[in-house]
């Protein structure tokens, strides 16, 4: 049964729109089936106050005070477990997420993918599942060599070596002569002795420090990942392997001396090639082997995060999973949408091919760790994303995190005069029927929503839950409090609206947590 927030106050705390689904295929009034679900239904009289129809069929529910009253003491006692549930029955899932190139540094979309994955993360884990986050480091391929290339011409560049027909190369950008003033003239002659024609050692040396950058970088967000595992373990055993796989379950079929894979026998618009004619294998064989390496570790469940271009990876990698022998709903794709940076109404242009673009390090230093995680969550994950540059240096309740943190600060503050008072009592023993304001209540059900909202962005993978849920709980308490005192000289009345501040102040305190922001106890 699905379960909703009235948007009208005066339509109750929940409602249902049930009978509206049953009446397609009932065949049925609406309001036929909804007065006879609600006289069928029983509700205990401390849980359900009262039950109404409303056109064109929804059932309302309005919440009995007992019930709101219980759930304030939950919060008390639970703490900062209080949301949490062991629905995912320690069953061991996956999220890889950013897994950019190791050939530059990272940039906003990968810092939006940062952001949402390590939530995800978050919030598998609080609900019971045994999740671990992974970095998959593209460390081989076309894109090393390029990398090395440009190295090598920055290098040269700076001896005075260069030869007039030698180009730049794929990676023009600055941090490539960043990289190239540490390399002496005598490290290059040896690479250059080494490698001949190739530029692997080049290639080896940059992805290396560009590695040490991103993990830094990541650090420095506040995202951890329990793994980084390097795509050259796959090679060249695993990738045989993974094809061995394919050929042996008659999938593969060779064409002009390509050897490709019949994803369209799973839905796939069209075949796509494992192995090239040059005999080198594509970047979707190996794909195909780090999800086998996956399944060998004992993952029940993988949620791979990807790019706004790779929409068309999804069917091609479900169709590799099932191959594999993974069960139908093994693999989850989740695509991260695109990022516009904006100066109020005016979008920042970058242009990653000349090398001009802003690093996610850059947008940290500039708006704060906090402020960059909270409006990257702010939408849905695959809906493209206008980052306000504006908006997120403002330190005041424009803008929606310290909006949210002031709310806590606040909080904290009150609890702190309360102290000072003497007005802070031993809540177990406090009598909270006297929370009857209009204002109190809202706050106590949207408190009893909490667990709620935690499971279904959980199982949906939505993370912009929980910042609508913070920032509708924050206007709550704003509202509550600027139309009553908390600390009062009606001592119970005072012992009351303190736990109920500070219910809020835990809720708000546990939503922070999970989305990877400081909850202040001053601002």
């Amino acid at each position: 049964m699905i379960l909703e927030k009235p948007r009208l106050k005066e339509h109750g705390d929940i409602c249902t729109p049930i009978a509206l689904s049953l009446a397609k295929v009932l065949k049925r009034n609406p309001l036929e089936i909804a007065e006879l679900i609600a006289r069928a239904a029983s509700f205990p009289d401390d849980m359900v106050a009262s039950v109404e129809i409303a056109k064109p069929g929804y059932i309302n529910l309005k919440l009995a005070h007992a019930a709101l009253v219980r759930n304030l003491r939950d919060v008390d006692k639970y703490g900062d477990d209080y949301g949490s549930s062991d629905i995912g029955g320690g069953r061991k899932c996956q999220v890889e997420y950013v897994s950019a190139n190791p050939t530059g540094p990272l940039v906003v979309v990968s810092a939006r993918a940062a952001a949402v994955g390590s939530v995800i993360v978050n919030l598998l884990r609080n609900v019971g599942f045994d999740a671990e986050g992974e970095y998959y480091v593209n460390d081989y391929g076309n894109q090393i060599e390029a990398l090395g290339k440009s190295l090598r011409f920055r290098v040269r560049e700076r001896l005075g070596l260069l030869e007039s027909e030698e180009e730049i190369g794929a990676y023009p950008a600055g941090y490539v002569t960043e990289l190239a003033a540490g390399i002496s003239a005598e490290q290059a002659a040896r690479w250059d002795e080494r490698d001949g024609e190739s530029c692997t050692s080049y290639g080896s040396y940059a992805t290396e420090a560009i590695l040490r950058t991103i993990e830094e970088d990541l650090e420095f967000f506040g995202v951890r990942f329990d793994n980084f595992f390097r795509e050259s373990c796959l090679h060249p055993a695993l990738v045989a392997e993974a094809l061995k796989i394919v050929e042996d379950k008659g999938f593969a079929y060779t064409r002009e001396g390509a050897v490709h894979f019949e994803t369209t026998r799973f839905g796939d618009e069209k075949d796509r090639v494992l192995v090239k004619s040059d005999g080198n294998p594509t970047y979707f064989l190996g794909d195909i082997a780090y999800h086998l390496t996956k399944l060998r570790r004992g993952y029940e469940w993988v949620i791979d995060l990807l790019g706004p271009d790779h929409h068309g990876h999804i069917p091609r990698m479900k169709a590799a999973a099932s191959v594999l022998g993974a069960h139908e709903r093994w693999f989850e794709a989740l695509v991260v949408g695109w990022v516009r940076l904006m100066e109020g109404k005016k979008p920042i242009s970058m242009s990653k091919r000349a090398g001009e673009f802003i690093t996610m390090r850059e947008l940290i230093e500039d708006v704060g760790t906090d402020v960059a995680k909270y409006f990257f969550l702010m939408r849905r994950t695959n809906s493209p994303l206008d980052f306000d540059l504006q908006l997120a240096r403002k330190q005041s309740d424009e803008n929606p995190v310290f909006y949210v943190q002031y709310a806590h600060a606040r909080i904290a503050s009150v609890t702190r005069f309360a102290e000072e008072k003497g007005a802070v009592r031993d809540r177990k023993d406090t009598d909270l029927s006297v929370l009857s304001a209009a204002e109190e209540r809202e706050l106590m059900v949207h408190l009893m929503f909490y667990p709620y909202v935690v499971e279904g962005a959980a199982l949906s993978r939505e993370p912009h839950r929980l910042t609508s849920y913070a920032k509708e709980l924050a206007t709550l308490f704003h509202q509550f409090y600027h139309k009553h005192r908390i600390v009062t000289d009606d001592a119970q009345l005072s012992s009351a609206r303190l736990t109920l501040a500070v219910a809020t102040m835990q809720v708000l305190r546990n939503t922070l947590c999970l989305l990877g922001v400081d909850a202040p106890k001053s601002m």
